[in-house]
Parts: C-alpha cells; structure tokens; sequence
C-alpha cells in the first residue's frame, strides 16, 4: 500500500511540475522558430510586450483557433490564449507583421519532445545578446567554440534567458542547454 501511495505522488508531483504555459517574448525582430511553439492541446501561450509601442497578436485566416488581442501600448504587458483545437495557426503584429509566428497544437508529446520542439533562440546571428526561451525551467547552459573549447557557463533564470555574446570573437558558436530535470539540447548559433 505505501508503494502504491508513492508511485501516486510521484505522478501526481510530475503533472503539477509539467509547464502548461509557453511564454513568448513579443517584441521587434521576433518571427520564425522564436515564436512558433509545437504544444499541446489545452496549453496557453502567452506574449508579453517588452517595450512601448503599438502591438497585436492576431490569428490569421484558415487557422485551427481564432484570437485577436487588440492593439495594445506599453510594457510589461501580455495576451494569453489558450489552444484547444488541433492544427496550425498562423498570427501576427498587425502594427508590424514582420513579427509573426505559427502555434502548431497536437495531442501529446513526450517531455523531450515538448522540451525539443519549444526552444526558441533568437536573434541568430547575434551581436550581443541572445535570447533562449523554453517551455521547461533552463537550468544553465554553456557555450563552446566550434573546436569545442568551453567558453562560457552560466546558471540559467527561468523559462527565458539571455546570454551575454558581446565578448566572444566573431564565428560560430555552439550553446548547450539544460532544464531543471536533465534534458539537454545543442544549439549552433552564428556571432557577428
């Protein structure tokens, strides 16, 4: 009985640490793999402003899910949506619609498949300051030289984290990454 009642609280434990919100970091220059989530049916992403200006997030035609935040001034602010249709939708800044993105909603995905295909990097290449988001907690990450060299490793700062590039050299770097429960992932990231 006390195995059982274990196991119960293990699982129970498990689903109340799983994230259930993607966070997106909606300011200029984002667009592509930054702001295109894969998650699950039931999931809410939500896009926080930055600065002050004008944005919208807003869904366009022919998408599985239809939202509209309005435009919207200053900072910090946010949108959230929660997704419950399967499917893709495409959205925009309708101030900006350079800053676009694609949420692809699906049934399920194991944890490495969630914590793979939900990490966002941008820019990429970058001149000082990358920016990496996930669905999981990053516990810390660490820059190599392409001739694997460690050059840098810093404790990570919740689901989004800045890394500081201004002091390497221009090339190519390689930046590996790590949630709070042991996944990993391998960036390859171009420093001009």
């Amino acid at each position: 009985m006390i195995k059982i009642t274990l196991i119960f609280c293990l699982v129970f434990i498990g689903a109340v640490n799983e994230q259930s919100v993607y966070e997106i970091t909606w300011e200029k220059g984002i667009n592509g793999s930054a702001a295109s989530p894969t998650i699950e049916r039931g999931y809410t992403v939500r896009w926080t402003w930055t600065d002050g200006s004008y944005k919208s997030v807003s869904s366009l035609s022919k998408g599985s899910e239809s939202f509209d935040s309005g435009m919207i001034k200053g900072a910090p602010k946010f949108f959230e949506h929660t997704f419950s249709n399967l499917g893709v939708t495409e959205y925009q800044n309708d101030n900006n619609p350079s800053m676009r993105g694609v949420v692809t909603v699906v049934n399920k995905l194991s944890p490495e498949d969630k914590f793979i295909k939900n990490i966002s990097f941008y820019p990429n290449p970058v001149k000082n300051s990358l920016t990496i988001s996930s669905l999981f907690t990053l516990e810390h990450y660490q820059v190599y030289t392409v001739l694997v060299a460690l050059v840098a490793e810093v404790k990570g700062a919740g689901n989004v984290t800045r890394v500081n590039m201004d002091m390497l050299n221009s090339g190519l770097y390689f930046v590996k990454i790590f949630s709070a429960n042991n996944m990993q992932s391998t960036l390859k990231i171009s420093k001009s």
